[in-house]
Protein backbone atom coordinates (compact mmCIF):
# COMPACT_ATOMS: atom_id res chain seq x y z
CA UNK A 1 0.00 0.00 0.00
CA UNK A 2 2.79 2.37 0.54
CA UNK A 3 4.36 2.15 -2.67
CA UNK A 4 1.16 3.02 -4.13
CA UNK A 5 1.27 6.43 -2.90
CA UNK A 6 3.65 8.38 -4.88
CA UNK A 7 1.80 6.93 -7.81
CA UNK A 8 -1.59 8.61 -7.14
CA UNK A 9 0.19 11.61 -6.20
CA UNK A 10 1.88 11.52 -9.68
CA UNK A 11 -1.50 11.14 -11.66
CA UNK A 12 -3.01 14.10 -9.31
CA UNK A 13 -0.01 16.26 -10.48
CA UNK A 14 -0.71 15.74 -14.41
CA UNK A 15 -2.85 18.91 -16.37
CA UNK A 16 -6.10 18.00 -17.59
CA UNK A 17 -5.89 17.71 -21.17
CA UNK A 18 -9.60 17.93 -21.87
CA UNK A 19 -12.08 15.99 -24.52
CA UNK A 20 -10.80 15.60 -28.15
CA UNK A 21 -11.45 17.65 -30.93
CA UNK A 22 -13.05 17.13 -33.85
CA UNK A 23 -10.54 18.09 -36.94
CA UNK A 24 -10.60 21.52 -38.72
CA UNK A 25 -13.30 21.46 -41.90
CA UNK A 26 -11.16 24.18 -43.49
CA UNK A 27 -14.58 25.28 -45.46
CA UNK A 28 -13.57 28.81 -47.31
CA UNK A 29 -15.96 31.59 -46.62
CA UNK A 30 -18.39 32.93 -49.38
CA UNK A 31 -17.57 35.18 -51.70
CA UNK A 32 -19.39 37.93 -51.87
CA UNK A 33 -18.10 40.82 -54.59
CA UNK A 34 -18.84 38.80 -57.26
CA UNK A 35 -19.65 41.12 -60.28
CA UNK A 36 -19.32 40.89 -64.31
CA UNK A 37 -18.96 43.05 -67.10
CA UNK A 38 -19.57 42.48 -70.99
CA UNK A 39 -16.92 44.09 -73.87
CA UNK A 40 -18.11 42.49 -76.86
CA UNK A 41 -18.44 38.39 -77.19
CA UNK A 42 -16.53 38.33 -74.06
CA UNK A 43 -18.04 38.00 -70.22
CA UNK A 44 -15.61 38.60 -67.86
CA UNK A 45 -16.08 37.83 -63.73
CA UNK A 46 -14.33 39.35 -61.05
CA UNK A 47 -14.27 38.39 -57.56
CA UNK A 48 -12.26 38.51 -54.13
CA UNK A 49 -10.82 34.92 -52.60
CA UNK A 50 -11.96 34.28 -49.23
CA UNK A 51 -8.90 34.73 -46.68
CA UNK A 52 -10.16 32.74 -44.11
CA UNK A 53 -12.41 29.62 -43.45
CA UNK A 54 -15.73 29.37 -41.62
CA UNK A 55 -14.21 28.54 -38.78
CA UNK A 56 -11.59 31.45 -38.53
CA UNK A 57 -8.81 29.75 -39.44
CA UNK A 58 -6.02 31.67 -42.30
CA UNK A 59 -6.70 30.10 -45.82
CA UNK A 60 -2.80 29.90 -46.47
CA UNK A 61 -2.73 27.43 -49.51
CA UNK A 62 -5.56 28.29 -52.64
CA UNK A 63 -7.99 25.38 -53.19
CA UNK A 64 -10.19 25.23 -56.11
CA UNK A 65 -12.52 27.95 -57.85
CA UNK A 66 -15.99 26.47 -59.29
CA UNK A 67 -17.42 29.01 -61.79
CA UNK A 68 -20.60 28.57 -63.09
CA UNK A 69 -22.79 30.42 -65.41
CA UNK A 70 -26.29 30.11 -67.65
CA UNK A 71 -29.22 31.02 -68.18
CA UNK A 72 -31.75 31.88 -65.08
CA UNK A 73 -34.17 29.65 -64.27
CA UNK A 74 -37.97 29.76 -63.54
CA UNK A 75 -39.68 29.74 -60.60
CA UNK A 76 -37.95 28.97 -57.15
CA UNK A 77 -34.20 29.14 -57.11
CA UNK A 78 -32.18 26.40 -56.06
CA UNK A 79 -28.60 27.48 -56.66
CA UNK A 80 -27.46 23.38 -56.75
CA UNK A 81 -29.88 22.55 -58.79
CA UNK A 82 -29.00 25.41 -61.53
CA UNK A 83 -25.50 25.14 -61.13
CA UNK A 84 -25.75 21.67 -62.46
CA UNK A 85 -27.26 22.44 -65.93
CA UNK A 86 -25.17 25.85 -66.03
CA UNK A 87 -21.57 25.86 -67.77
CA UNK A 88 -18.64 25.72 -65.98
CA UNK A 89 -16.10 28.29 -66.62
CA UNK A 90 -12.19 27.32 -66.19
CA UNK A 91 -10.31 29.01 -63.07
CA UNK A 92 -7.20 29.29 -61.57
CA UNK A 93 -7.18 30.49 -58.23
CA UNK A 94 -3.31 30.71 -58.21
CA UNK A 95 -3.75 33.28 -61.32
CA UNK A 96 -5.28 35.27 -58.50
CA UNK A 97 -3.93 39.13 -58.15
CA UNK A 98 -3.57 40.68 -54.43
CA UNK A 99 -6.72 38.00 -53.50
CA UNK A 100 -8.44 39.19 -56.64
CA UNK A 101 -9.21 36.53 -59.52
CA UNK A 102 -10.48 37.51 -63.00
CA UNK A 103 -11.89 34.57 -65.26
CA UNK A 104 -12.96 34.90 -68.78
CA UNK A 105 -15.94 33.67 -71.16
CA UNK A 106 -17.71 34.22 -74.64
CA UNK A 107 -21.69 35.18 -74.33
CA UNK A 108 -22.28 32.30 -76.89
CA UNK A 109 -26.10 31.38 -76.44
CA UNK A 110 -26.50 33.39 -73.50
CA UNK A 111 -27.06 36.10 -75.76
CA UNK A 112 -30.73 37.96 -75.32
CA UNK A 113 -31.27 36.03 -72.12
CA UNK A 114 -31.58 36.35 -68.62
CA UNK A 115 -28.82 34.66 -67.06
CA UNK A 116 -26.72 34.00 -63.34
CA UNK A 117 -23.02 33.65 -62.49
CA UNK A 118 -22.40 32.20 -58.97
CA UNK A 119 -19.23 30.75 -57.94
CA UNK A 120 -17.92 29.07 -55.01
CA UNK A 121 -14.03 27.55 -53.59
CA UNK A 122 -12.73 24.76 -51.73
CA UNK A 123 -10.40 24.62 -48.53
CA UNK A 124 -7.51 22.14 -48.71
CA UNK A 125 -9.98 19.57 -46.78
CA UNK A 126 -11.98 19.63 -50.49
CA UNK A 127 -14.65 20.71 -48.51
CA UNK A 128 -16.93 23.31 -50.80
CA UNK A 129 -18.06 26.57 -50.00
CA UNK A 130 -21.60 28.21 -49.90
CA UNK A 131 -22.49 29.46 -53.77
CA UNK A 132 -21.83 33.27 -53.73
CA UNK A 133 -24.12 36.58 -54.44
CA UNK A 134 -25.78 35.13 -57.18
CA UNK A 135 -25.16 38.16 -60.13
CA UNK A 136 -28.08 38.43 -62.14
CA UNK A 137 -27.66 40.16 -65.88
CA UNK A 138 -28.99 40.40 -69.43
CA UNK A 139 -26.58 39.19 -71.69
CA UNK A 140 -26.90 41.45 -74.69
CA UNK A 141 -25.90 40.46 -78.41
CA UNK A 142 -22.27 41.50 -79.01
CA UNK A 143 -21.45 45.25 -79.53
CA UNK A 144 -19.25 45.24 -82.74
CA UNK A 145 -16.20 47.33 -82.19
CA UNK A 146 -16.05 50.58 -83.61
CA UNK A 147 -14.05 51.03 -86.83
CA UNK A 148 -12.79 53.35 -89.12
CA UNK A 149 -11.96 56.09 -86.59
CA UNK A 150 -11.77 59.26 -88.41
CA UNK A 151 -10.93 62.91 -87.22
CA UNK A 152 -11.42 65.80 -88.98
CA UNK A 153 -11.45 69.60 -88.17
CA UNK A 154 -13.89 72.26 -87.74
CA UNK A 155 -14.85 75.69 -86.63
CA UNK A 156 -16.19 74.44 -83.48
CA UNK A 157 -13.50 71.62 -82.75
CA UNK A 158 -11.89 68.17 -83.77
CA UNK A 159 -14.61 66.16 -85.05
CA UNK A 160 -14.67 62.35 -84.45
CA UNK A 161 -16.45 59.85 -86.26
CA UNK A 162 -16.23 55.97 -86.55
CA UNK A 163 -18.60 53.10 -87.44
CA UNK A 164 -20.68 50.52 -85.18
CA UNK A 165 -23.92 49.17 -83.79
CA UNK A 166 -23.95 50.52 -80.46
CA UNK A 167 -26.67 52.72 -79.23
CA UNK A 168 -23.76 55.03 -77.41
CA UNK A 169 -20.67 55.66 -77.47
CA UNK A 170 -18.06 56.66 -75.34
CA UNK A 171 -14.86 58.77 -76.81
CA UNK A 172 -11.74 58.50 -74.57
CA UNK A 173 -8.68 61.58 -75.74
CA UNK A 174 -5.25 61.44 -74.22
CA UNK A 175 -2.37 64.57 -74.66
CA UNK A 176 0.95 64.01 -75.46
CA UNK A 177 1.62 64.33 -71.86
CA UNK A 178 -0.74 63.08 -70.10
CA UNK A 179 -0.48 59.31 -68.62
CA UNK A 180 -4.08 57.93 -68.86
CA UNK A 181 -6.69 58.24 -71.19
CA UNK A 182 -9.75 60.62 -69.98
CA UNK A 183 -13.49 60.57 -71.47
CA UNK A 184 -14.27 63.25 -73.95
CA UNK A 185 -17.70 63.38 -73.89
CA UNK A 186 -20.25 60.67 -75.16
CA UNK A 187 -22.55 60.65 -78.39
CA UNK A 188 -25.54 59.03 -79.30
CA UNK A 189 -24.16 58.98 -82.83
CA UNK A 190 -21.31 57.56 -84.91
CA UNK A 191 -19.61 61.17 -84.56
CA UNK A 192 -18.64 63.42 -81.68
CA UNK A 193 -16.90 67.31 -81.63
CA UNK A 194 -14.83 67.73 -79.40
CA UNK A 195 -14.84 71.27 -78.31
CA UNK A 196 -12.17 71.08 -75.59
CA UNK A 197 -9.07 69.90 -77.92
CA UNK A 198 -6.72 72.64 -78.77
CA UNK A 199 -5.65 72.64 -82.50
CA UNK A 200 -2.31 71.97 -82.96
CA UNK A 201 -1.66 69.49 -80.11
CA UNK A 202 -0.81 65.89 -80.83
CA UNK A 203 -4.15 63.63 -79.29
CA UNK A 204 -4.71 60.07 -79.10
CA UNK A 205 -8.50 59.15 -79.06
CA UNK A 206 -10.29 56.03 -78.52
CA UNK A 207 -13.93 54.68 -78.99
CA UNK A 208 -15.94 52.32 -76.76
CA UNK A 209 -19.70 51.25 -77.79
CA UNK A 210 -22.35 50.42 -75.05
CA UNK A 211 -25.60 50.02 -73.75
CA UNK A 212 -27.47 49.60 -70.59
CA UNK A 213 -28.24 45.68 -69.55
CA UNK A 214 -30.57 45.64 -66.59
CA UNK A 215 -28.19 46.66 -63.45
CA UNK A 216 -24.86 46.79 -65.76
CA UNK A 217 -23.66 48.21 -68.52
CA UNK A 218 -22.27 46.23 -71.83
CA UNK A 219 -19.46 47.58 -73.75
CA UNK A 220 -18.11 46.47 -77.44
CA UNK A 221 -14.35 46.10 -77.41
CA UNK A 222 -11.97 49.60 -77.58
CA UNK A 223 -11.29 50.89 -81.04
CA UNK A 224 -7.97 50.80 -82.20
CA UNK A 225 -6.50 54.36 -81.45
CA UNK A 226 -6.03 57.17 -83.57
CA UNK A 227 -3.55 59.64 -83.49
CA UNK A 228 -4.48 63.46 -84.10
CA UNK A 229 -3.08 66.48 -84.99
CA UNK A 230 -5.18 69.01 -86.43
CA UNK A 231 -3.70 72.60 -87.64
CA UNK A 232 -6.16 75.50 -86.90
CA UNK A 233 -7.07 76.75 -90.44
CA UNK A 234 -10.92 77.50 -89.50
CA UNK A 235 -11.99 81.24 -88.50
CA UNK A 236 -13.88 82.51 -85.60
CA UNK A 237 -17.20 83.56 -85.64
CA UNK A 238 -18.63 86.38 -87.24
CA UNK A 239 -19.43 89.50 -85.64
CA UNK A 240 -23.12 90.10 -84.47
CA UNK A 241 -25.29 92.64 -83.34
CA UNK A 242 -23.47 95.36 -85.47
CA UNK A 243 -24.91 98.98 -84.62
CA UNK A 244 -23.53 102.56 -85.56
CA UNK A 245 -24.72 105.82 -83.95
CA UNK A 246 -24.11 109.04 -84.89
CA UNK A 247 -21.56 111.23 -82.19
CA UNK A 248 -20.07 114.57 -81.78
CA UNK A 249 -18.29 114.29 -85.46
CA UNK A 250 -18.17 111.07 -84.73
CA UNK A 251 -19.72 107.29 -85.52
CA UNK A 252 -19.78 105.33 -82.44
CA UNK A 253 -19.91 101.68 -83.54
CA UNK A 254 -20.71 98.60 -81.04
CA UNK A 255 -21.18 95.05 -81.68
CA UNK A 256 -21.81 91.55 -79.81
CA UNK A 257 -18.23 90.10 -78.13
CA UNK A 258 -17.21 87.10 -79.90
CA UNK A 259 -16.59 84.01 -77.39
CA UNK A 260 -13.78 82.29 -79.26
CA UNK A 261 -11.21 80.74 -76.75
CA UNK A 262 -8.28 82.02 -79.50
CA UNK A 263 -9.92 85.38 -80.49
CA UNK A 264 -7.04 88.14 -81.57
CA UNK A 265 -9.31 91.02 -81.76
CA UNK A 266 -11.33 92.32 -84.63
CA UNK A 267 -11.21 94.11 -87.92
CA UNK A 268 -13.51 97.40 -88.80
CA UNK A 269 -14.06 97.93 -92.28
CA UNK A 270 -16.15 101.14 -93.84
CA UNK A 271 -17.30 102.28 -97.31
CA UNK A 272 -18.39 105.60 -98.30
CA UNK A 273 -21.87 105.54 -99.90
CA UNK A 274 -21.45 102.64 -102.16
CA UNK A 275 -18.42 102.19 -102.52
CA UNK A 276 -15.23 99.49 -101.92
CA UNK A 277 -14.61 98.42 -98.22
CA UNK A 278 -10.94 99.52 -96.82
CA UNK A 279 -9.95 98.58 -93.27
CA UNK A 280 -10.12 101.38 -91.17
CA UNK A 281 -8.97 99.76 -87.53
CA UNK A 282 -6.67 96.50 -87.20
CA UNK A 283 -6.99 94.13 -84.18
CA UNK A 284 -9.39 95.86 -82.11
CA UNK A 285 -9.99 94.11 -78.58
CA UNK A 286 -13.11 95.37 -77.43
CA UNK A 287 -16.21 94.80 -79.23
CA UNK A 288 -16.42 98.92 -79.90
CA UNK A 289 -14.92 101.44 -82.15
CA UNK A 290 -15.14 105.03 -83.03
CA UNK A 291 -14.74 106.50 -86.52
CA UNK A 292 -13.54 110.24 -85.80
CA UNK A 293 -12.76 111.11 -89.76
CA UNK A 294 -16.05 111.38 -90.86
CA UNK A 295 -17.95 114.08 -93.20
CA UNK A 296 -21.19 116.29 -92.97
CA UNK A 297 -23.56 114.74 -95.65
CA UNK A 298 -22.18 111.43 -96.17
CA UNK A 299 -23.42 108.01 -95.81
CA UNK A 300 -20.96 105.47 -94.59
CA UNK A 301 -21.42 101.20 -94.49
CA UNK A 302 -19.93 99.66 -91.73
CA UNK A 303 -18.51 95.73 -91.13
CA UNK A 304 -16.67 94.58 -88.76
CA UNK A 305 -14.05 90.99 -88.55
CA UNK A 306 -13.00 88.57 -85.82
CA UNK A 307 -9.81 87.59 -86.10
CA UNK A 308 -8.09 84.47 -84.34
CA UNK A 309 -4.34 84.10 -82.84
CA UNK A 310 -3.03 82.52 -86.27
CA UNK A 311 -4.62 85.40 -88.13
CA UNK A 312 -7.63 83.62 -89.68
CA UNK A 313 -10.41 85.72 -90.37
CA UNK A 314 -14.38 85.32 -90.09
CA UNK A 315 -16.50 86.77 -92.98
CA UNK A 316 -17.63 90.40 -92.67
CA UNK A 317 -20.71 91.18 -89.77
CA UNK A 318 -24.03 92.40 -91.22
CA UNK A 319 -23.82 96.01 -92.27
CA UNK A 320 -24.26 99.12 -90.65
CA UNK A 321 -25.18 102.32 -92.44
CA UNK A 322 -25.17 105.72 -91.12
CA UNK A 323 -25.78 108.71 -92.47
CA UNK A 324 -24.19 112.23 -91.21
CA UNK A 325 -26.37 114.96 -91.58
Amino acid sequence: MRLALPFMLLLTGCGYVGDPQPPALHIPMRVEDLTLVQRGDTLRLSFTLPKITTEGLTITEPGEVDVRIGAAAQGAFDADGWAAGAERVVADATQAGNGRLSVETKVGGLAGRDAIAMVRTSGKSGRWSEWSNAFVFVAVAPLRRPESVEAKGSAEGIVISWSGNAPRYRIERKGEKEPEFAVAGESGEPAFTDHAAEFGKPYLYRVTGFQQAGNRTAESEVSAELKVNIEDTFAPAVPTGLAGLIGVNSVELAWERNIDKDLRGYRVYRAVGEGQWERIAELVEAPAHGDRKVQAGTVYRYAVTSVDMLGNESAKSGEAKVAIP
